[in-house]
């Protein structure tokens, strides 16, 4: 699971790592998942993570 202070440290500036958040939340919406319309979900799937942002290689301490 990853939030957006996890994608800041990865070196993503503040509004663009809680961007990815939002549009990772829409695609798991797409997939089915009703739990991620909520305002008070902030964290999501690596995988939504990597739909947003391509199949990059994120550090292991993010994949816990």
């Amino acid at each position: 699971m990853v939030n957006w202070q996890d994608l800041e440290h990865l070196g993503f500036p503040p509004y663009t790592a809680k961007s990815i958040i939002r549009q990772g939340k829409a695609f798991m919406v797409q997939q089915g998942y009703e739990f991620y319309q909520g305002k008070r979900v902030s964290v999501i799937p690596l995988k939504a993570v990597k739909s947003v942002i391509g199949d990059i290689e994120l550090s292991s301490e993010t994949e816990e």
